[in-house]
Formats: structure tokens, C-alpha cells, sequence
């Protein structure tokens, strides 16, 4: 939990300051850090306690609260918020005049009091997010010279980038080792015994692993089986030509020769017009 509001409560009547600091005790979002008896008392406990909330009483001999209200927001840049607690009606109107953030008459509920507070904490909340928004964007543009949008907009694309190159690629363990293969560099794809053989640009991996493996992991219309032992990536053919015994040689770009079957054939054939 965040740090807690610190509140001043300022009244001329004890029963009335001890009865509103017991109820905002009950709180722990808030911390009563004083209590003032007038209101020329209290423009002095703000300036020391510098308060985040004052619970103003409006009735006062004296100065006045809608007084000391205006006193406070001609004199205080960083200005608390006001509560006015008052028994008498006819003076909400005065005091959101004076930029009051709550207005609560006497007698209030709990459920009025949990209001007033719930309001005070978000509104607090939203303060602090917007001033961290505001020093994060002043040190980024000092630091690298780019807004937090400018950076947000960046990551979006890395980030889209990044993921668009991770599903160009598809990781194979060789012995040892996790390999990432781009897609658009595997040729074909072989069976030998326990093991498959991925031809690639960059050479040839060894991998344990299944061809039914490989056809749930890759996309059939990319990458074809040809046989029963072999498939290829269709981008890569070159020719398609009949042998003598009735099945078919692809010719790869790379100039590998793999015999397709009858059987996979027409496949090809239907892929080749995509």
C-alpha cells in the first residue's frame, strides 16, 4: 500500500476534532498529523506539518474556514485539499467556491465519510500517477531525446517485430544444443532411422525427432511431405519431373533432387498454383 494521506483537522470544538480524528483513524489510507484550534493556528500548522488534506470546520470565532480556504489557495502553490465539515447547509455553496473537494454536513454517516475518503485516495492516486508520467517524460527526453509515447510507439513495433521474427523461426536441438532456424532457410527435411536430417542454407542438423512432428510444428502449405520420409519447403522447388518407375524428382534451387511419390504428388501440383 502506498503511503498514507496526512490530514489536518482544524476546529474550535474538542469533542467535535476528537469525534472526526477517531473515525479518519479507522482509515489507514489517512494519518491525522495535527489538530488546530482556530484558524489563524492552522495557517500556521500547515506551513510546518504541510498536510495533504485539511478537515476544515466552518463556524469559527475569529477567521473563519471559507476564510482561511481562500487564505490557503492564494498563498500555497502546492495546495492540500479541503474538506469543509460543517452542521450548517446553507454554506455548500460557498465552499466550492473556494475550490472546496468535499463539502461534509453534520451529522454524516459512515458510509458518507467512507465516500469523501475513497475520492480523496483515487484522486490522490491519479495526482501521483500523472507526476510520475511527467518526471519519467522529462528524464527520457533528456536522456535520449524521445517522448514517452515516442518510446511506448517503439516498443509496439519492436515488440510487433520481434514477434513477427520469432514465428519466422523454429527451434531444433542438435545433440546439445537449442538451435533457432529461420523457416526461410530450411530446404527440406529428411528421415534417417531414430533421427531427422533439416537441410538448410547454413548445412544440415541432425535432430530427434518425429516427421509427424515436423508436419504438426510447420505449415503444410509451406512445407509439404513429398514421401513417406522426406518433405520440402515448397518456396524452394525449382522443377518437378518424372522418373521412370512412375514417381517424381523436385528439384530444389540449392540443386537437391528428392523423389516424390504419386501419392503426394497432386499435392504439389495444387500448392504450385497457390
Amino acid at each position: 500500500m502506498s503511503t498514507p494521506l496526512s490530514a489536518l483537522i482544524v476546529d474550535d470544538e474538542p469533542l467535535a476534532r476528537e469525534g472526526l480524528r477517531i473515525r479518519l483513524e479507522q482509515d489507514p489510507r489517512i494519518r491525522v498529523v495535527g489538530e488546530s484550534l482556530s484558524a489563524s493556528q492552522a495557517l500556521v500548522d500547515i506551513q510546518t506539518l504541510c498536510p495533504d488534506i485539511i478537515f476544515l470546520d466552518i463556524e469559527m470565532p475569529g477567521m473563519n474556514g471559507l476564510e482561511l480556504a481562500k487564505s490557503i489557495t492564494e498563498q500555497h502553490v502546492n495546495q492540500p485539499k479541503i474538506v469543509f465539515v460543517t452542521a450548517f447547509r446553507e454554506f455548500a455553496l460557498n465552499a466550492f467556491d473556494f475550490k472546496a473537494f468535499d463539502y461534509l454536513l453534520k451529522p454524516f454517516s459512515d458510509e458518507r465519510m467512507s465516500q469523501c475518503l475513497d475520492n480523496l485516495w483515487d484522486a490522490f492516486m491519479q495526482s501521483k500517477a500523472a507526476h510520475q508520467h511527467q518526471k519519467l517524460g522529462q528524464l527520457l527526453n533528456r536522456k535520449t531525446g524521445n517522448s514517452i509515447d515516442g518510446l511506448l510507439q517503439n516498443l509496439e513495433h519492436n515488440t510487433a517485430s520481434s514477434l513477427n521474427d520469432l514465428q519466422q523461426t523454429i527451434s531444433l536441438k542438435n545433440g546439445s544444443e537449442w538451435l533457432r532456424v529461420r523457416l526461410d532457410g530450411i530446404l527440406w527435411i529428411e528421415a534417417a532411422g531414430d533421427y531427422m536430417c533439416v537441410h538448410t542454407q547454413d548445412g544440415s542438423h541432425i535432430i530427434r525427432k518425429t516427421l509427424k512432428q515436423f508436419e504438426q510444428d510447420l505449415d503444410p502449405q509451406h512445407f509439404p511431405r513429398v514421401s513417406r520420409s522426406a518433405m520440402i519447403n515448397i518456396t524452394k522447388l525449382s522443377k518437378l519431373t518424372p522418373n521412370s518407375n512412375g514417381e517424381y524428382v523436385a528439384q530444389l534451387s540449392s540443386g537437391d533432387q528428392i523423389k516424390v511419390s504419386r501419392k503426394y504428388k497432386f499435392r504439389l501440383d495444387e500448392l504450385k498454383k497457390l
